[in-house]
């Protein structure tokens, strides 16, 4: 997995969706439903930090 180096300025909690995120990507290597219900799985509150990450991602930005 590659991450973009602005990730490390989030809180953990978007850390830790992020890295979810492309983990599931390992399996599903789409946005597809099964992909949605893996993150799901894994990270019950994923819609949440879905979310977060869209609103305040923009603050990580050089």
């Amino acid at each position: 997995m590659t991450f973009n180096w602005r990730i490390v300025m989030a809180p953990r909690r978007l850390i830790e969706y992020v890295t979810a995120h492309e983990a599931c990507h390992l399996i599903h290597n789409n946005h597809s439903q099964g992909f949605w219900r893996l993150l799901a799985r894994v990270m019950p509150d994923c819609e949440t930090r879905r979310i977060e990450l869209a609103v305040e991602g923009a603050k990580f930005q050089l």
